[in-house]
């Protein structure tokens, strides 16, 4: 069995969170739909008032997932968040 080490994300992976995002763009087959910037996820994710908060899982002290999550207003339901 593979035990997946998760944890909260830090400025530090900012490489390994675009990393992923682009996978998963080319997963969908629009690669060139990530246009969002290791610089830009270090200042909108781990700035003073983060846009999104992100967690990761590793194996093997290597990164192999993110769940990148970020606040919402429903206009029914209000407050919500989006993963």
């Amino acid at each position: 069995m593979i035990k997946a080490h998760i944890r909260k994300a830090k400025k530090s992976d900012a490489a390994s969170i675009l990393f992923l995002m682009r996978e998963l763009a080319i997963f969908e087959k629009q690669p060139q739909a990530v246009i969002v910037t290791q610089a830009q996820i270090e200042k909108d994710g781990f700035g003073a008032r983060p846009l999104f908060g992100c967690f990761l899982a590793e194996v093997a002290d290597q990164v192999v997932g993110i769940a990148l999550y970020y606040p919402r207003y429903s206009t029914w339901k209000g407050p919500t968040c989006h993963l």
